[in-house]
């Protein structure tokens, strides 16, 4: 082979795996929210049972019941599932007996979306809400929800505090903020995007929330529950982690 054929090798070989690293490690995330959407729309149809292999009874020991009993004590208890694709949050919760409330998804994918509303039962379509938007800019009334959930996607936005800060914007003071912060290998791969157990912590402190708690939670994420802050003028934070 001649040295520009070879050239050409390289050049083909590298543009392949920083497609690779761009579409499949970071979902696009350094192309834009618009484009994370639409990787996950391309595999909307297989999410759940390919890929992350959702079973009902682990998302009931993990998620489902946890959070139904941080909201036992709110009546007809209202969740905003943010970047919530298929419904996970909405799903658990509505097979758990103690939660009487409603879910919004909320999330830019529209066939992740439109897979979740189909795969959620029957009984339980007037008790969950699905809407196409972006989760930095929510078309709902301040302090309107109980809980607020962003699972998994926070690594993959421009800016996480700006989400973060939207998602309490629409939570009640004392509401549930529950959260995940990427911690596998791979998440240092996501350049820009990264941020240490200690950063991530810090970025909490700088919130308007309390009580939180880090739990280890999967392989490549942590669990970080915390409450909103009754008082506005109260910034403060404890954590601890693992």
């Amino acid at each position: 082979m001649t040295a520009g054929g070879l050239v050409v090798l390289g050049v083909l070989g590298l543009s392949a795996a920083l497609l690779y690293w761009e579409l499949v490690l970071c979902e696009g995330a350094h192309l834009g929210p618009r484009v994370v959407a639409a990787t996950y729309d391309w595999v909307a149809a297989r999410y759940d049972r390919g890929i992350k292999k959702f079973e009902p009874a682990v998302e009931s020991a993990i998620l489902g019941l946890p959070l139904a009993t941080a909201l036992i004590d709110c009546e007809t208890p209202r969740v905003l599932d943010l970047a919530a694709g298929t419904g996970r949050t909405a799903r658990a919760l509505v097979r758990e007996l103690a939660f009487d409330g409603t879910v919004v998804n909320v999330d830019l994918a529209g066939r992740m979306l439109t897979t979740g509303r189909a795969a959620l039962p029957e009984h339980a379509h007037d008790r969950v809400a699905w809407l196409r938007a972006p989760i930095d800019a929510l078309p709902c009334a301040d302090e309107s929800f109980d809980a607020a959930v962003c699972l998994e996607a926070l690594e993959f936005l421009p800016d996480a505090a700006a989400a973060l800060r939207e998602a309490l914007r629409a939570l009640k003071p004392g509401g549930v903020l529950l959260i995940t912060h990427r911690v596998g290998w791979n998440a240092r791969l996501i350049f820009g995007r990264y941020l240490s157990r200690t950063d991530f912590l810090a970025l909490l402190d700088r919130l308007p929330v309390h009580d939180i708690r880090v739990e280890r939670w999967q392989v490549e994420y942590d669990l970080v529950w915390a409450v909103k802050n009754a008082d506005r003028g109260t910034w403060s934070a404890q954590a601890s982690a693992p």
